[in-house]
């Protein structure tokens, strides 16, 4: 259910919930766990049972009550798992995105996201015991303009800063242009 304002419709947001459990036997991220056999070498212990738990919610922000396919949506996924054998504790994400709001250009679509990835304790300390390797969250946003050129070709730009995973590597920026055509 929605209300209206003026040229406004707003829609009630769509809520979504998960939750999965497995019962398979997964290599263990704790590194105390973890031993060494002579003539072996380390030796990674199995740990039984993995869960996740995710939210999704979609929220039409604005949509043109002449149009409804002009709008601006607001889109969001969060989750948490447990701290082993999974390498994320938790994650988080958040985006707009925009349906024909330039006039004469209503077929274009266009959006802004960030995202965060919570990397949990064990694993960290697991890799971070390669003096190669310091492991931090990993975080970047993202934007995007998808025009349509024609009604079956369109072209998309796209541009990504991304905080890397590696504590100490250059933050990473990636250009990226895809044309798409619908036969």
């Amino acid at each position: 259910m929605g209300y209206e304002r003026d040229s406004l419709t707003i829609a009630s947001p769509s809520h979504g919930f998960l939750g999965n459990y497995s019962n398979r036997a997964y290599t263990n991220t704790d590194p105390l766990s973890w031993g060494k056999v002579p003539g072996e070498g380390l030796v990674a212990p199995q740990k039984t049972g993995s869960w996740t738990l995710a939210y999704f919610l979609d929220q039409i922000m604005w949509a043109d009550r002449c149009n409804e396919t002009r709008n601006v949506r607001l889109f969001s996924v969060w989750s948490l798992a447990d701290d082993d054998p999974n390498p994320y504790g938790w994650t988080g994400n958040v985006s707009l995105q925009a349906s024909g709001l330039i006039p004469g250009r209503e077929a274009d679509t266009m959006g802004a996201g960030y995202f965060y990835d919570g990397f949990n304790r064990s694993f960290k300390n697991l890799v971070s015991a390669n003096p190669a390797f310091d492991v931090q969250d990993l975080q970047g946003v993202e934007i995007y303009y998808n025009a349509a050129i024609t009604p079956w070709f369109h072209l998309t730009t796209d541009l990504q800063v991304i905080d890397t995973e590696i504590a100490g590597d250059d933050t990473a920026i990636i250009f990226g242009l895809r044309g798409k055509i619908d036969l």
